[in-house]
């Protein structure tokens, strides 16, 4: 589920979970484990990604990240390996926000893996977050250059336009997204912020509107909507969109509730 927090100009964006203690960092990947003399390296490398998996999914992230670091350690023959042992650190990191770890991982990931547009795409996530905005952009354009389908990073580079402030700009590539891909969601609440920050929200709405009925379960779209409702002056529409939220989303129901407080002062 795609979950708003509130950024600096009052719109919803993806929010990752709150950070855990991680205690192993990239900086160690490259120390090296004795492997036993009879341990087979392919049947080790599946063991240690299984184990890495089950912890993540148990929540014992210090355990997975242990379990990549070794994964690196044994596989210094094999890129490939290498590189999802990096990229999994990373989507670790990037998930409890350690943007400079996760920059870290998804940079050596590309190293081992040049081909992977979702390493590239991550890597601009990564950058965006530390406000590094001229490389993430250059890092999403990699990713679109070696997987157009990979919408995602088309969105993230439109969204990294909005946040530079170059809105021009962040419209051609939302409107380019929405034309090529028309039941593509998030696509028209990015265009749909982008025109309400440049002062066309009345344009705004509709393109709220087609994303919350592509997506009708996404409580970004609703608090989005609200927000633009505010910068029209429409408390009473936005009041709407906060009722909805609270079936989907209290949290994001009482960030809205508290921008429309202070909007009302």
């Amino acid at each position: 589920m795609i979950t708003p927090s509130t950024g600096s100009n009052g719109y919803g964006r993806v929010a990752w979970s709150r950070p855990l203690s991680l205690i192993f960092g990239l900086a160690m990947f490259t120390a090296g484990f004795a492997q036993g003399p009879s341990a087979d390296p392919a049947n080790e490398f599946e063991r240690l990604m299984n184990a890495a998996k089950t912890a993540q999914d148990e929540g014992h992230y210090d355990e997975a990240i242990l379990a990549y670091r070794r994964v690196v350690a044994l596989s210094k023959g094999t890129p490939k390996n290498v590189a999802l042992a990096y990229f999994n650190a990373g989507i670790i990191y990037l998930r409890f926000k350690k943007y400079t770890e996760a920059a870290n991982g998804f940079q050596q990931s590309i190293l081992f893996d040049p081909s992977s547009a979702e390493a590239h795409n991550n890597l601009g996530q990564s950058l965006a977050f530390q406000k590094k905005y001229k490389q993430a952009v250059t890092a999403f354009q990699r990713a679109i250059e070696l997987d157009k389908s990979l919408l995602i990073a088309q969105f993230n580079m439109g969204l990294t336009y909005t946040q530079m402030g170059q809105l021009k700009y962040a419209e051609f590539v939302f409107k380019v997204l929405v034309r090529d891909h028309p039941d593509y969601a998030p696509g028209y609440d990015g265009m749909a912020v982008t025109l309400a920050k440049s002062g066309r929200a009345s344009e705004a709405i509709p393109l709220h509107e087609k994303a919350i009925s592509l997506s009708p379960d996404s409580p970004v779209f609703y608090y989005n909507l609200g927000i633009s409702y505010l910068l029209m002056g429409n408390t009473e529409r936005a009041l709407e969109q906060k009722e909805k939220l609270l079936q989907l989303d209290p949290q994001a129901a009482s960030r809205l509730t508290n921008l429309i407080a202070k909007h009302q002062k």
